[in-house]
């Protein structure tokens, strides 16, 4: 019987401050099983309110309205060989910077709507497993870069404390509370598991961890792009933790970098380019940065950059809606900015001060910045301001740097016994209160509603928000029948959508959803000036909008409304149209309009022969 090859320990640092050495220790389960019961319990217990929550947000996009995860194990083929949204508008529709190409998370709903389908319930088990299994995973990690020491408690270690504050920190419940979340999820866990491969490839220098290490890569890479991240963050991790020689970091990164040309020539026969189609992203909300100047895109990127570290430590209020303009336009005259980027020229002075010693610090900072780089809006524009999902990956740097204080300086920063009491009492704290706002924030994921109703009392200035508050209210309006608590509901609605169109005049959603509100409105209190006032307003900021025109079929057939319709088809036939837009096409279409109901008029006969003149 051949005798099974050993373990080499790769043992580095003696520098105190540099953090420990790396070896892989036999018995894992063994020593920590009460670790793992505790992080898979904090990372169930919560989210396990979630079940019979419904599909809200983007889950209508990946899975409720998905043609190809509606067709369960026969999409699959489509998914894979689709942009991300195709099985969702019918065809590549190009809306945002660089397409999206993240089948994995799909193929898991197809899966599951097959086993259930549309039942959300399975779904958000899913995520809730996944999420569990990923924290239990980065504890593994954490355990094998940070190894407990002989003297420590395994609950008072940078592991422990870490996995803890990880499991609750409340930013990841969008992340678990949302099915789309699994992309997240998918991603790191991918990830974390080629770091895991690379580190027992360095202990047993055996080549099918390599090649395992490069699948689970390209799984990540499949789930979401930010994947590419940890080309930078497995290279420092072997920098940091191990004693790894020239050829050890030529061999371990040659699979994951073959994961990437890999998937990167499959994401581009699938889209058909990299980065950019060539069009132009005219839509606010998929560019929200097209309105501002270079100075003030850069004062709001490190504006948002900012706000990510004030989250991450004091994780209150949140909102999944950071959209225009719940985030304002900021300029170098803000306090804010200059702290943000003071902060950042701090990080990367860390960095450098410490990179050679390969302190704690150093590593979270590189870990941080790399996993952040991607979604800063500073590499490529993301479609939004910013997402309290972004950084479920970076915010391991900082519980790891958090723990890092509490566990291991505190006492060496402090007098006699000092430290230890002192950094359980503020570890007790932390973990108390991520934990409540967790249990507290998840259950705003319950339905649209709840989850609009809370988001927009954080995010008032989103026209977003605004819009699909209003339209979480409409279907709580169609389901009710009293008509006075009707009116109530309608009237909200208005304050609502009103307010989105205010923030952004030319908002397709919520001019569609305004439109819906005032003919409701109408059917209440027949004011036919006030509806044609608010279609005018529509057609002041877009060409079209097909609602109007099933709306104004429905008003040309009232003869008691035929002269204010007929003076509305001149005012936007000829006076918005034409006049001040020279829209040759549409002038004539509202012009012909008023010309059927009312042949004779001089008006618009007049307005008309100018236009076909021209």
């Amino acid at each position: 019987m051949a005798k099974k090859k050993a373990t080499t320990p790769l043992v580095i640092r003696t520098k105190p401050d540099s953090g420990p050495a790396f070896v892989w220790a036999s018995g894992f389960f063994r020593t920590h099983w009460p670790a793992l019961i505790i992080l898979a319990a904090l990372a169930i217990i919560p989210y396990w309110q979630s079940l019979n929550y419904d599909y809200v947000l983007d889950d209508q996009i990946v899975i409720s309205k998905n043609d190809y995860t509606k067709k369960g194990f026969s999409g699959i083929w489509d998914i894979l060989r689709t942009e991300s949204m195709a099985g969702y508008f019918g065809e590549q529709k190009d809306l945002v910077a660089g397409a999206r190409y993240r089948p994995l998370s799909i193929v898991t709903f197809a899966v599951e709507y097959r086993l259930m389908p549309d039942n959300p319930w399975i779904g958000h088990l899913g995520n809730i497993l996944f999420y569990a299994l990923t924290c239990l995973l980065l504890y593994r990690i954490l355990v094998l870069l940070f190894p407990l020491a002989a003297s420590r408690q395994w609950w008072w270690s940078i592991p422990f404390v870490a996995g803890i504050m990880y499991v609750l920190h409340p930013l990841h419940t969008e992340v678990v509370a949302n099915i789309k979340g699994r992309d997240e999820i998918l991603v790191f866990l991918g990830a974390l598991g080629s770091v895991w491969f690379t580190l027992r490839y360095m202990a047993e220098k055996h080549k099918k961890w390599l090649i395992l290490s490069g699948i689970s890569f390209f799984l990540a890479l499949l789930s979401k792009e930010n994947a590419i991240t940890f080309l930078a963050v497995i290279p420092a991790i072997l920098w940091f933790f191990t004693s790894a020689k020239k050829e050890d970091y030529f061999r371990t990164f040659i699979p994951i970098f073959s994961a990437t040309v890999l998937y990167l020539l499959i994401r581009y026969n699938v889209i058909g380019y990299f980065l950019s189609s060539g069009k132009e992203i005219t839509d606010l909300m998929n560019n929200p940065f097209i309105e501002m100047r270079i100075d003030e895109k850069l004062a709001t990127i490190f504006y948002t950059l900012g706000l990510y570290l004030k989250l991450l430590i004091f994780p209150h209020p949140l909102t999944h809606d950071y959209y225009p303009y719940a985030i304002p336009i900021m300029n170098w005259g803000k306090w804010q900015v200059w702290l943000s980027l003071a902060a950042y020229a701090g990080m990367i002075l860390l960095f450098f001060r410490g990179y050679k010693q390969k302190t704690i610090p150093a590593f979270a900072v590189l870990f941080y910045l790399a996993t952040i780089s991607i979604i800063s809006n500073l590499v490529f524009p993301v479609g939004t301001f910013m997402n309290e999902r972004f950084i479920f990956i970076s915010s391991v740097a900082f519980v790891i740097v958090l723990s890092w204080i509490l566990v291991e300086k505190l006492p060496a920063w402090l007098p006699g016994k000092l430290g230890l009491p002192l950094g359980l009492l503020l570890a007790g704290c932390i973990v108390i209160g991520y934990g409540a706002k967790t249990y507290t924030r998840i259950p705003v994921w319950e339905n649209a509603l709840t989850l609009n109703s809370a988001a927009i009392k954080v995010s008032p200035n989103s026209a977003r928000a605004n819009t699909f508050m209003a339209t979480a209210l409409y279907q709580k309006y169609r389901a009710t029948e009293d008509v006075e608590e009707q009116k109530k509901i309608l009237g909200d609605m208005g304050i609502y959508i009103r307010r989105a169109v205010d923030i952004y005049p030319a908002y397709f959603s919520g001019l569609t959803m305004y439109v819906g509100v005032l003919s409701e409105e109408f059917r209440f209190d027949q004011d036919i000036d006030k509806l044609l006032a608010g279609f005018r307003r529509v057609f002041e900021n877009r060409d079209y909008l097909q609602f109007v025109d099933q709306y104004m079929d429905f008003l040309d057939k009232q003869p008691q409304y035929t002269e204010k319709v007929t003076a509305f088809y001149y005012q936007v036939g000829y006076q918005i149209f034409w006049q001040q837009r020279r829209n040759r096409q549409y002038a004539i279409k509202y012009l012909q309009r008023g010309l059927n109901l009312q042949p004779g008029n001089s008006a618009l006969q007049n307005a008309m022969d100018e236009v076909k003149r021209s």
